[in-house]
């Protein structure tokens, strides 16, 4: 069986006008532009939208002072680290537990147990130092413990009785720290 002959003036005219076709897909006008975007546009607004979930509620971060258990907004922390090499400042009030080197910066470290008013824990030289997010004011509060991340739906949280320092009680178990008020106490009481 004989293969038929190959027309190679076909071929190349046939590539030819396929490199013409490439080169005017490919020829970047103003007009062309504008017709993409104007498709992308349309793609874009025709999209179906993603439901996102809406937030469960508040993040915090659960922590330990004594027997109780208190959360801090998640926003409110920078970072944690475990509590070490704290010094105790002299003259300073109760309250202040001392000062850290921080990546070569001194920060004051406050006893959040004694600025509550609850006993200090027995294992004084452990727990953890919660650093705030405050420009200007980079304090850390020393707590026994870190328990958990968890969020705090609205409709779990009730108006706190008692405390300046609070804005919420969780559950009846679960007290949500009032950071601003905690910061406000501290500063007055220099102040006087």
């Amino acid at each position: 069986m004989k293969q038929p002959a190959v027309d190679w003036n076909l071929v190349r005219s046939r590539i030819r006008s396929s490199e013409s076709a490439l080169q005017e897909a490919l020829a970047e006008s103003p007009a062309r532009i504008a017709a993409a975007y104007r498709q992308r546009a349309v793609r874009l607004a025709n999209a179906p939208r993603e439901q996102r979930p809406v937030a469960a509620g508040l993040p915090v971060l659960v922590f330990r002072l004594t027997q109780e258990r208190y959360a801090i907004e998640l926003a409110e922390v920078a970072e944690t680290i475990p509590f070490a090499r704290c010094t105790a400042a002299p003259g300073s009030p109760p309250y202040i537990r001392g000062v850290i080197n921080l990546r070569g910066e001194l920060r004051t470290v406050l006893s959040l147990s004694r600025l509550l008013g609850l006993s200090e824990n027995g294992g004084r030289d452990s727990g953890f130092i919660l650093m705030l997010r405050r420009q200007g004011q980079e304090i850390g509060l020393k707590v026994d413990g870190i328990e958990e991340l968890r969020q705090i739906r609205p409709e779990e949280l009730a108006a706190p009785t008692e405390g300046s320092y609070l804005k919420g009680i969780v559950s009846g178990t679960l007290m949500l720290l009032n950071v601003d008020a905690v910061l406000a106490e501290i500063f007055l009481k220099e102040e006087s």
